[in-house]
């Protein structure tokens, strides 16, 4: 009897009440100073919420019920209670604040200074205490290992991935890649890092225990990518050709290549409701892929020049 409740509420053959899980995507829109908040469930936006001026980088924390986001032209840093969805005391900066990463447990933020060539450190229960390192040229994609032990950062005018000790905050190793690498991101497992080379029209693959990297061919002017938790699946947004690349991490083959909107940046995943979502800065939307048959399923209308640079899908804890 109960069994027959549960598919007459949640509809069989569905998991019981899988669609009652709700994850969300938060996308920066850098042209109307605003955060669209996607209900990825349902796919629609449930709240616009006003931030800075220019909002470009987005990390959000499910720990601590927050997502944050870089104003680049307002010098300072959005802070959101994902719960309320009302905007908290921003955390001001001297610089031009792009790329944004967390730590593996939440406790610091990390801020790439664009034009000032260096990361902040910041700890994220006493914000005023705010550590910095020089880097490289132009560092702009962050992205923190599982265990907490590295933060990678990309600097796309030198060419390079800085390899960071959290603990010290020191480099300890540099990486030549391809030519202004911009976005990177890393598996779950750790043992994979991926640079995505805008210049080159390429993405490197990193092991991060021996450093080999392979590099594979994607589209024009690649920007961001993301890695399936199975990790057998890399999903690369290709700017200047409207597209997303799909590939095979076992045979390093393209498998699909999908048109969506105008200028694809940001991509993240949403591994409960099996899709990605893409950010076309030039459509002002954001386009659903679903991660089985690789479709686009869904087109979302967003705000100004949606960028979302960042891991921006919140999922439950």
């Amino acid at each position: 009897m109960l069994i027959l409740l549960v598919s007459l509420l949640c509809g069989a053959p569905k998991p019981a009440c899988a669609h009652e899980i709700h994850t969300y995507a938060y996308i920066t829109n850098q042209g109307d100073d605003t955060v669209s908040v996607i209900d990825t469930a349902k796919n629609t936006i449930i709240r616009t919420i006003q931030v800075g001026k220019g909002p470009v980088g987005i990390a959000v924390s499910a720990q601590l019920q927050r997502a944050y986001i870089t104003n680049v032209e307002s010098q300072e840093i959005s802070v959101i209670n994902t719960q309320t969805h009302s905007v908290l005391p921003s955390i001001k900066i001297h610089g031009s604040p792009v790329g944004l990463a967390l730590s593996a447990d939440s406790a610091v933020l990390y801020v790439a200074d664009w034009f000032a060539n260096k990361v902040l450190a910041i700890n994220t229960q006493q914000p005023q205490h705010i550590r910095e390192l020089q880097v490289g040229d132009a560092p702009a994609g962050l992205v923190v290992s599982p265990n907490n032990q590295w933060l990678y950062i990309s600097n796309r005018d030198s060419d390079d991935i800085a390899v960071v000790d959290t603990a010290t905050l020191s480099i300890k190793k540099r990486i030549k890649v391809g030519a202004h690498p911009f976005g990177l991101t890393v598996s779950s497992s750790g043992k994979l890092l991926v640079s995505v080379n805008v210049k080159e029209d390429s993405v490197s693959l990193i092991d991060s225990k021996t450093w080999r990297q392979q590099k594979i061919k994607v589209g024009y002017h690649p920007y961001c990518a993301a890695i399936s938790s199975d990790e057998k699946t890399l999903y690369v947004s290709n700017t200047q050709d409207d597209s997303v690349s799909v590939i095979d991490l076992s045979s390093h083959k393209t498998i699909k290549t999908i048109a969506v909107g105008s200028t694809p940046e940001g991509i993240s995943l949403d591994p409960i409701n099996q899709r990605a979502y893409v950010a076309n800065w030039g459509s002002n939307n954001v386009s659903v892929i679903d991660t089985n048959t690789h479709q686009l399923i869904a087109v979302i209308k967003t705000g100004e020049k949606s960028r979302a640079f960042g891991q921006f899908i919140l999922l439950p804890e």
